[in-house]
């Protein structure tokens, strides 16, 4: 039986409608792949944040806990000096004082460490410490990178006469080499100028 249309001629798509399928096919595929490129960057975005968040809350509990164990014992420089239990840095970031509430080893049986915090070239805050016996002349100590994209951190010491100075011992005033703040406030400024701030007590200042 024959099943042809009356012309004899198979009726089939013209050459304009195969374009024009082809264009509205690859328009619509384009659009399928930006749109989900935007849903992978977005889902990318989010998961980045998340880990610079839980990353920051880490670095805050290990800040958190540096300063609740500050103990006024001073430290051995390598040169034959003793340092502070408790100094910034005044030319710019960095502090180191003594923590205790460590574990009694051999190599360190007080449990005392030497801890500093600075920001280094790559812009990230570095915490690093010794064994109160140690010599950070002769020892690297233990590093660890705590906040990444840093910016600035700002530290402000609660001082004997009760106002705010970014230095301890406070160039204004008169403080054993035991002395402490009687709070430290600790604010960390990250990229786009995001501030997280925590304020600290101290244990006791001389």
């Amino acid at each position: 039986m024959n099943n042809l249309p009356p012309t004899g001629r198979v009726k089939g798509f013209t050459l304009i409608e195969t374009i024009v399928s082809v264009l509205l096919l690859s328009v619509m595929s384009v659009l399928s792949y930006q749109a989900m490129n935007a849903v992978l960057a977005t889902n990318e975005r989010s998961r980045t944040a998340l880990a610079e968040e839980a990353m920051l809350q880490r670095a805050w509990q290990i800040i958190g806990r540096d300063f609740v164990h500050l103990r006024p014992r001073l430290f051995n420089d390598g040169l034959g000096a003793e340092e502070r239990a408790y100094v910034t840095d005044l030319s710019e970031f960095g502090v180191r004082f003594s923590r205790g509430g460590g574990p009694m080893v051999r190599s360190n049986p007080s449990g005392v460490r030497r801890v500093e915090y600075r920001i280094d070239d790559n812009r990230q805050l570095v915490r690093q410490s010794w064994a109160i016996t140690e010599s950070p002349r002769m020892s690297d100590g233990t590093t660890m990178v705590l906040v990444n994209n840093v910016e600035d951190v700002e530290l402000e010491h609660l001082t004997k006469a009760y106002f705010w100075s970014p230095d301890w011992p406070p160039i204004n005033e008169q403080h054993a080499l035991r002395s402490l703040p009687n709070m430290v406030r600790v604010t960390i400024v990250q990229d786009g100028g995001r501030e997280t701030s925590r304020l600290f007590p101290g244990v006791f200042a001389e």
